[in-house]
């Protein structure tokens, strides 16, 4: 079970970002994180189907974060914030959940953006738009 890999969606895309804000405005949800050093902006939209998702302090994601030292050193999750979750538990609590309503949907994605203050996971069935935010 939840098997992490680094999300690399833009070859220029820094390592640490931080979250700005997160708007989830009932027709999508925009994630909005910046480079510290540089101040860059960059806007994640998800505008399709977004199943689920959810924020939380990283400081209470104390079972996540050992589980990533234990099994996941090797990713350096802690200088980097993108991931991708496979055969994800939260995903599979969701299909629990919905009473496998979205099951046929085979391309779910569970998407982690891994800041110093938050952990924001995003069950969609498409990718985010991204854009620099200007």
């Amino acid at each position: 079970m939840n098997e992490w890999e680094k999300w690399i969606p833009l070859e220029s895309i820094p390592a640490r970002l931080y979250k700005e804000s997160l708007i989830d405005d009932g027709d999508s949800l925009r994630i909005i994180l910046s480079d510290e050093t540089e101040g860059q902006k960059y806007s994640f939209l998800f505008d399709c189907l977004v199943l689920s998702y959810r924020n939380s302090d990283e400081g209470s994601r104390i079972r996540m974060l050992e589980h990533l030292d234990k099994h996941y050193a090797h990713l350096e999750y802690g200088n980097w914030t993108l991931f991708k979750v496979k055969n994800s538990s939260y995903l599979e609590w969701f299909t629990r959940e919905s009473l496998k309503r979205y099951e046929s949907i085979v391309e779910m994605e569970h998407y982690v953006f891994l800041t110093s203050n938050d952990v924001i996971e995003v069950l969609s069935v498409d990718a985010p738009t991204i854009t620099k935010v200007v």
